[in-house]
């Protein structure tokens, strides 16, 4: 076991416990009021990987991007910005332009222009049972990728790992449901948490609070769902408690990446815990205040800037 400082932080790191997470990759131009401000390299999972590498933890991303300009620039600012690259796969094709709209409480509409196609098996890598795997996303229930997510959460699985599940299910994606929504259901059972926002569950299920989303049969086996309501807070749900937090309430810049830097926060405060799919079920409330709390802490940080994660500590 080995002990590193960050600025207010002692993160206690056991040996060779990695973090994964598998994800698309895509390019964000943001655009405000018809204008291109920003350009960044995104798609959730990347997003949460990059700030867990700022948080100087170990963490690889797995995932498909062009062998082009723009991928090979993405490449590089996985490598910057301390994420292992070992999955990463670039294709011979364009890599997927993202072009995000601020409306005027800056959150994002997008505009997709398709790029680079994953292979069908690609290398993905083999948890332990003391690692912590984070996926989610439409690219975790639609075709192509649904398989290569599927495998890497059955990995997970058999492995005893922390599978920690975001379904990222927008409106733009309702057309879709009844062909998805089984694959939905089966990540959310096999996965040890789950954090969405009300939006994907409304979306997905038609529920409006926590509670009456907790009550599905799919969460049977999971050990919390972590519930954002963006400024009216998060909502916890255990086995043994639940418990609604406050967070500040903010002037965004750009809501893009909150709520994946706020997966970057949960897995950065749990790893902090030694927390694993082990004991997770005897976690404390003190524990579960400091991860929401932390999950809060870098969400609200990315909103104050055109950065879809963190800043450098």
């Amino acid at each position: 076991m080995v002990l590193f400082f960050m600025p207010n932080t002692l993160f206690i790191r056991m040996e060779n416990r990695r973090i994964y997470a598998l994800g698309e990759i895509v390019y964000d131009i943001i655009f405000r009021n018809g204008q291109p401000v920003a350009a960044r390299p995104g798609g959730a999972m990347l997003n949460s990987s990059v700030s867990l590498g700022r948080s100087g933890l170990p963490v690889s991303f797995a995932g498909t991007c062009g062998n082009d300009h723009v991928g090979r620039l993405i490449a590089g600012f996985l490598d910057e910005n301390r994420v292992d690259k070992t999955f990463l796969h670039l294709e011979n094709a364009s890599t997927i332009i993202a072009l995000a709209f601020l409306d005027e409480n800056n959150n994002a509409t997008y505009a997709f222009y398709k790029g680079a196609a994953p292979p069908e098996s690609p290398p993905l890598p083999s948890p332990d049972k003391n690692d912590i795997v984070l996926f989610g996303s439409f690219y975790s229930v639609a075709e192509p990728t649904r398989a290569i997510a599927a495998r890497l959460r059955d990995l997970a699985n058999s492995s005893g790992s922390m599978i920690i599940y975001d379904p990222n299910f927008r409106s733009s994606h309702l057309r879709d449901l009844d062909a998805v929504k089984p694959f939905i259901e089966e990540n959310i059972a096999k996965s040890v948490i789950v954090r969405g926002s009300d939006e994907d569950f409304l979306n997905i299920f038609g529920t409006g609070t926590a509670d009456e989303t907790w009550e599905l049969p799919c969460f049977r086996n999971c050990a919390a769902l972590v519930y954002t309501r963006s400024s009216e807070g998060v909502d916890l749900c255990t086995r043994s408690f639940a418990k609604h937090y406050e967070v500040p309430r903010i002037k965004p810049l750009s809501t893009i990446g909150a709520g994946d830097s706020f997966n970057a926060g949960i897995i950065s405060a749990l790893y902090e815990s030694g927390i694993d799919a082990g004991n997770i079920g005897n976690c404390s409330q003190e524990v579960w205040d400091r991860t929401i709390g932390r999950g809060a802490e870098f969400s609200r940080a990315v909103c104050m800037s055109y950065d879809n994660y963190i800043p450098f500590p």
